[in-house]
């Protein structure tokens, strides 16, 4: 699965070995699996295959990460840094061991059961962009043009939902209903905030406070 390609591709500050670093990240939880190297091959290899692949020091020649270890990672979003300097990579990683030791990650890290940050980041940037774009036919694009009264009646109509499939939950038809119906609700409240001119950092900040 090819990548698009990067508007930033030609802005990557290669050091005089002609490598940049590469943090690897598990997109669904924003778990740092391990850093490795990439040189501009290696580079676009990765975004024509859609799969990592690095540059060895020690060896001195390309690898396809999971290649033979069956270990692969999928990558669903490449990001370059306000240096130019580091590359990020959000990606679906297969199998458990990341590591070349057989470990999960690289780094000394709590379990895999956390909150999944990257995931809603990049639902907000697409609620962003549809604002900036407001591209037609997309129902993200109806809801914003509705307005607050628009998505905040869809608010209500999702937590209603909500709390319906949570009896279910409860009632011991599984938790499959809820999780979807939250992830309506948690969308419609983002767009929301969208059309209401709040951002997500402000409540943040209120949580931090009551916290406080």
């Amino acid at each position: 699965m090819t990548l698009p390609t990067p508007d930033w591709l030609d802005d990557v500050r290669y050091d005089d070995r002609g490598l940049v670093p590469c943090i690897v990240q598990r997109f669904a939880t924003g778990t740092v699996l391990m850093m490795a190297w990439m040189n501009a091959e290696s580079l676009r290899r990765t975004i024509e295959t859609g799969e990592t692949w690095f540059w060895s020091r020690s060896r001195q020649e390309l690898w396809h990460k999971g290649a033979t270890s069956g270990a692969t990672q999928t990558v669903r979003a490449l990001h370059l840094d306000c240096d130019g300097d580091t590359l990020l990579a959000l990606v679906d990683a297969k199998g458990e061991g990341a590591c070349h030791t057989g470990a999960a990650t690289c780094f000394v890290a709590p379990s895999e059961d956390v909150a999944p940050g990257p995931v809603l980041a990049e639902l907000l940037d697409v609620v962003r962009q549809r604002d900036r774009d407001r591209p037609e036919g997309s129902y993200t694009t109806r809801l914003l043009d509705g307005g607050v009264d628009r998505a905040g009646k869809k608010v209500g109509e999702e937590a209603t939902e909500v709390v319906i499939a949570a009896k279910n939950a409860v009632a011991g038809q599984g938790t499959a209903e809820l999780a979807e119906e939250s992830a309506d609700l948690l969308y419609h409240l983002l767009v929301l905030w969208r059309t209401a001119g709040i951002d997500v950092e402000e409540v943040a900040d209120a949580l931090a406070r009551r916290r406080g």
